[in-house]
Formats: structure tokens, sequence, C-alpha cells
């Protein structure tokens, strides 16, 4: 027989229950992360947990080599292009699809969206194919305009939310005082759009800049960015540095990630 005092035991066992299993999948999450850290201060040759000694051997490592150099600035050198490219393109995209009538606007915005919609398998294999065929493996300008594909939907998403929020009003009152449709759009809104226009370059940029996926596929031996040589690492000679690397990537994604997110909160929300 039921009662208040079952329900209540049954609601704090369920509470505990949701609470245990929260942190299961947090610790789950975080147990990798950990590990990564804690190896790229080990101060032993090889990997071993939990290390036996401690340092800074594989962050010298990593200075030391120019592989790894060379991947970083290879890595900026497309990112950097990446997110401006998309700024350029893809704010005034968002723009169109929320403010103006334009034509089959569903088959546009499913285009824009496209990477992030159609399974990553069949997007590799068909760009691997194109890639071929048109002899642009090892293109640098084809892998921009390939990451360009890829982040975009970023500003089509953020920037077009951030849009749907203005009110059209304001683009019609400057229009009222004499400000064109041009001055209009570019003084009022695209200025009141700043900080979603710069969360979104931060994504398309971290985007870019970890996209590991598609440049083992069409990167060639020529273009080497740093998630490829960490591929490479892990498939070939396991070299202990991709710990420090690792590491740095995660920190350097996550603080920009959190100033993305701090961006919003503030300025968006």
């Amino acid at each position: 027989m039921s009662g208040p005092g079952t329900s209540r035991l049954v609601a704090t066992g369920l509470r505990w229950l949701d609470l245990a299993v929260r942190l299961a999948v947090i610790a789950f999450m975080l147990a990798p992360a950990v590990v990564i850290v804690l190896l790229s201060f080990s101060g032993e040759p090889g990997l071993r947990f939990p290390p036996r000694s401690w340092g800074t051997r594989h962050y010298r490592a990593v200075i030391d080599d120019p592989t790894w150099m060379d991947a970083i600035m290879t890595s900026i050198a497309i990112a950097v292009p990446v997110a401006i490219i998309c700024i350029l393109i893809g704010v005034p995209a968002a723009y169109a699809l929320q403010r103006t009538k334009l034509p089959f606007k569903g088959l546009w915005m499913f285009l824009g969206l496209a990477p992030i919609v159609i399974p990553g398998v069949a997007y590799a294999i068909a760009v691997y194919a194109f890639f071929v065929q048109a002899g642009f493996i090892g293109f640098r300008p084809a892998l921009i305009a390939l990451n360009v594909a890829l982040a975009i939907p970023f500003v089509i998403l953020i920037v077009g939310a951030a849009i749907s929020r203005l009110p059209v009003e304001l683009e019609l009152v400057a229009m009222s005082l004499g400000a064109s449709r041009t001055r209009a759009v570019v003084g009022i809104t695209f200025r009141l759009l700043a900080p979603a226009i710069l969360v979104s370059a931060v994504f398309c940029f971290v985007t870019a800049f970890d996209e590991a996926t598609f440049i083992n596929f069409v990167g060639g031996p020529g273009v080497r960015t740093l998630p490829k040589v960490v591929f490479d690492s892990l498939r070939f000679n396991l070299d202990p540095a991709i710990t420090a690397i690792a590491t740095v990537l995660m920190g350097a994604t996550g603080v920009l990630l959190a100033c993305a997110a701090w961006i919003r909160r503030t300025h968006l929300d």
C-alpha cells in the first residue's frame, strides 16, 4: 500500500539515481581528458599511466620539433581565411534567409546546412571522389573552400537566430529618416549583430583548425595540419608529444568556446 511517505521515498530515489547517472556520464566524458593532461606532464620518454616522474619534456619536444610547429602554422593559415570567408558569405546569406523574400528559401537553407545534415561518411566519400576527379588533392585553396562549406552552417544558424530577434522596425525607421536600405542594414542591423558575428567566427575558426576527418582524405602528403600530424603520429610512431599537443588543443578550444559562450550570454540573450 502506497502513501505520501512511499512517494517521497521513490522521488528521492529517482533524484539520486538521476544525479548518479549524470555524474557517471560526466566522469566518462572527462576521464580521457584527465588522463591526457596527466600524461602530458610525464617525465618519462614513453606513455605510461600513471606517470612515475613529472616534467615538461613533451612540451619542450613540441617546441623543438619543427614538424609540430609547421603543422600548427598550417592549421592557422587555413583556419583564419576560413573564418573570414565564412563571415563574408554567411552573414549576408543569413540576412537574406531571414529578412528577404528569397525564392526557394527552404532549398537554400538546406544547402547551407547540408554539411551538418548529410551523414559525415557519405559526405567525405563524395568530397574525396570530387577532389580526385578535379585534381584538388592537396590543393590548399580547395581545402579552404571545403572547410568554409563545413563551417558556414554555424554562421547561418548563429547569425540567423540573432537576426530573427532584431525588430525589423529599426531598419524601417532609419529608412524613413532618409537612410538607404544598404546603409540601414550595415549601419544598424550588422552593427547590432557584431557579437553574434564574433561568436560564429570563433566557431568557424575552431571547426577549421580542429578538422581531422576530411584532411586525411583530401589533404595529400603536402598539406599537414595539426590534426593530420597527430593522426599520423598515432598510426605510425605514437610520439608521446601528442599528449602535450592534445592538452594545448583542448585548453585553447575550451578558452575560445568559453569566450564565445560569454559573448553570447552577455550580448545576445
